[in-house]
């Protein structure tokens, strides 16, 4: 019966081909001498997508392409039908129409009935004329204005009082399109709108993150700068306050070490009298032997030598103090000069020499290697900050450690090593390394970060190694590494250039 159905409505002149696909896409039917047991989509491949959309989505689908040489317009109606069981699946019927045959086929009647009417009668010939007129032309004429018309304005209207014909089904299948084509248009209008949208927002974000790159870069640059600002005035009111004290110091000391030999001198003199008293008289009265036995003359006279020999040690002591305070404070010397590290290494050690005799409550020994190093153009004030600030720290690690705070014999005491060596005939390199706790990988990344400490509120302010870097890699285009895992200590490389770049 179907395919009784599909070769009568196959007859129709711009009718090609008439099929009815089952949901599994097994060609149920189809018009012509055609074999209907393979699937409709290996017969028409080009139709494959658009079979399984529609069947899937139930929307009809109109496609216009060329089958065979030939342009075709192809409708795929999606239906129901008990035949294919309670499952809801879908079959297709699909109809391709050929739209140069259509026109040949109304060209052909026209001429026909021409001829019919040139041969006939004149009253048949006006009456096919009025009929080809009315159901050809003037439709083919309306449809035609209604498409010149939508050129002019995008929008194509359905001419009233259309024949029910293929011409109809043209003009209703071309109505579709035009729709289908404003919608496009319209999509598309609406993505490139969306597009230009989400590219203003992306240069709005790119611009807000350029903003705010810049700004935690400038609020880093200020704390850098707060700390290193912080850091210095430390160091400046510490330098003027040591070199204060070694000129307070130095004009007593100076005068009690000048006087010191005068008055050694005179008591030699005095010995020299007393020892040719003694020779001229060697028999004392009673009383001056009484004395003499009294102070113990020879005992006062070795233990006095003894007494100037000690004060003149400590007087050398004090005037040696007084020299490294001066040095490390080096207020003559804020500008580039060249001078020996190991010189700033034994001042800076001098000056923490109370934290490692008694001032300490673990015993440190220190350990120097220093190498043979040439003179280095550096800031020497900023270099012996540096070394403060490293010994410092190593001393507090130390301090912190469990292991040497209750006295314990450990192979190896708490010590700091100080090693120095000339990397190059450009560079020089000094360690300083100490068998402390050390610090785990969160601690070491963030050493010299400003601000950051691990100490006691009231001990430390997180200046010191922020700072101690800012010296040696942007003051002395240097470097600065530190190297220390848990339980093993912690060391850190200095690495100076013995001339600073001229940029």
């Amino acid at each position: 019966m179907l395919r009784r159905v599909v070769q009568n409505y196959v007859t129709l002149p711009a009718v090609r081909e008439i099929a009815i696909v089952a949901p599994d896409g097994e060609t149920i039917t189809r018009s012509g001498a055609f074999k209907n047991d393979r699937p409709y989509a290996l017969v028409r491949p080009q139709l494959a997508a658009a079979m399984e959309d529609s069947a899937r989505s139930g929307e009809e689908r109109f496609l216009e392409l060329e089958l065979d040489g030939k342009p075709v317009l192809v409708e795929i109606l999606p239906f129901h039908n008990t035949l294919f069981g309670t499952s809801g699946r879908r079959g297709l019927a699909i109809a391709i129409l050929d739209l140069r045959q259509l026109q040949a086929a109304t060209l052909q009647m026209f001429l026909t009935l021409t001829g019919a009417i040139a041969i006939g009668i004149v009253a048949i010939l006006i009456l096919m004329w009025v009929s080809i007129h009315r159901v050809v032309l003037k439709p083919l004429t309306l449809v035609n204005q209604a498409v010149a018309e939508s050129d002019r304005t995008g929008v194509f209207t359905m001419p009233a009082n259309l024949p029910r014909n293929e011409i109809k089904f043209l003009a209703r299948n071309f109505e579709r399109v035009v729709k289908q084509l404003e919608a496009y248009d319209q999509l598309h209008k609406e993505i490139e709108q969306r597009k230009q949208v989400e590219a203003a927002l992306r240069q709005s974000e790119a611009r807000e993150r350029a903003k705010s790159h810049e700004l935690g870069k400038l609020v880093r640059e200020l704390k850098q700068t707060q700390a290193q600002l912080v850091q210095t005035e430390k160091m400046s009111s510490l330098g003027r306050m040591v070199g204060g004290v070694a000129h307070e110091i130095n004009n007593p000391v100076s005068f009690i070490f000048g006087n010191l030999t005068f008055a050694q001198e005179y008591f030699e003199q005095l010995v020299d009298l007393i020892e040719l008293y003694q020779q001229s008289y060697p028999q004392p009265t009673p009383q001056i032997a009484r004395r003499l036995d009294e102070i113990e003359l020879e005992f006062l006279i070795d233990d006095t030598q003894k007494l100037f020999a000690s004060m003149k040690v400590g007087a050398e002591r004090i005037r040696d103090i007084v020299l490294s305070l001066r040095n490390f404070s080096r207020f003559d010397e804020a500008e580039l000069k060249s001078v020996k590290i190991e010189e700033g290494l034994r001042n800076t050690l001098l000056i923490l020499q109370p934290r490692f005799q008694g001032g300490s409550p673990v015993e440190i020994v220190t350990v120097e290697e220093f190498g043979d190093l040439p003179l280095v153009e550096c800031y020497a004030s900023q270099i012996n900050q540096v070394f403060l600030n490293l010994l410092s720290n190593a001393i507090d690690a130390l301090e912190s450690d469990e292991r040497y705070r209750h006295g314990r014999k450990l192979p190896v005491p708490a010590t700091i090593w100080i090693r120095t060596e000339a990397l190059n005939k450009k560079t020089i390199a000094v360690r300083i390394r100490d068998n402390g706790p050390g610090m785990p990988p969160e601690v070491r990344q963030k050493a010299f970060d400003p601000f950051f400490t691990t100490k006691e509120i009231g001990k430390g302010t997180g200046l010191g190694l922020s700072i101690s870097y800012q010296i040696i890699v942007e003051q002395h285009k240097g470097r600065l590494e530190c190297i220390s895992k848990p339980g093993e200590g912690t060391e850190f490389v200095i690495e100076i250039p013995t001339q600073i770049p001229r940029s």
